[in-house]
């Protein structure tokens, strides 16, 4: 869906299908809530602390795309 809004800012001429009656309904039920990382936290680096561990690989993708541009 990022990608095709991307490409229609673009210029492109964008189609997305989805056979459910809302766009994008079946990712608010993946990743037991987790995926959807828009956050109100700010701070990336407190941000990554909260999701422990494994929320390391998120730090370049979260410098790029800050919860500010999200």
């Amino acid at each position: 869906m990022m990608a095709a809004g991307r490409a229609a800012e673009k210029g492109a001429r964008v189609l997305l299908l989805e056979k459910n009656n809302r766009l994008g309904v079946k990712l608010s039920i993946t990743g037991k809530g987790r995926c959807n990382i828009t956050q109100a936290e700010f701070d990336n680096r407190k941000f990554i602390k909260e999701l422990g561990a494994n929320g390391k690989f998120l730090f370049s993708a979260l410098h790029k795309f800050s919860g500010w541009k999200t």
